[in-house]
């Protein structure tokens, strides 16, 4: 495990308050892109415009991502939050975070045409940060097929999502000449 998983996998435990010896939480798949949302499109004239375009584009939908657990959070801190307003939070910010994977994806598809190591072990180390990230999400889901979301498990996976991602959008910008891409 490397220092991203690393710093990223205690930031989740602790902000979700999980085991530190505990299995790791199976998280749902998130389907791909809903019916009408087209995935990113990060083409160039050559494949080093292409990398930055990738980049770009993984960057801003972090960004994107980060944001929308932000908000999320913050609206459910709030005294008055109905949970009504959940499903379309959820769902956003599940859409948002699958924006993210999905964008990632192109990225790291390019980087492998690239044939270099280092490029290759930045893509799998930024990949596996994401599938920690993702764990964040398996409370809540858990209390969804339970048939009952705690507000609290709520705000909890949302501060733990808004940090590791930010996390992670650090470690993209650190390994962006890495990756082959010029920041």
């Amino acid at each position: 495990m490397n220092s991203l998983t690393n710093r990223i996998g205690v930031l989740v435990i602790l902000i979700l308050g999980l085991p530190a010896a505990s299995p790791r939480l199976a998280a749902q798949v998130i389907p791909g892109w809903p019916v009408g949302a087209p995935p990113p499109f990060v083409q160039g004239p050559n494949l080093a415009a292409a990398l930055r375009n990738a980049a770009q584009a993984t960057a801003g939908q972090a960004r994107l991502a980060r944001q929308a657990a932000a908000d999320m959070g913050r609206r459910a801190r709030s005294a008055t939050y109905q949970m009504q307003n959940f499903w379309p939070d959820y769902q956003n910010l599940q859409f948002q975070f699958q924006g993210l994977r999905s964008t990632f994806n192109l990225l790291g598809s390019q980087v492998m045409q690239l044939q270099r190591p280092r490029a290759a072990n930045a893509a799998a180390e930024l990949d596996a940060g994401l599938n920690i990230i993702a764990e964040a999400f398996a409370p809540v889901q858990q209390e969804i097929q339970a048939g009952m979301v705690n507000r609290d498990t709520v705000v909890r996976m949302c501060r733990a999502l808004e940090l590791a991602l930010e996390e992670w959008e650090k470690e993209l910008r650190k390994d962006a000449s890495r990756l082959g891409t010029i920041r």
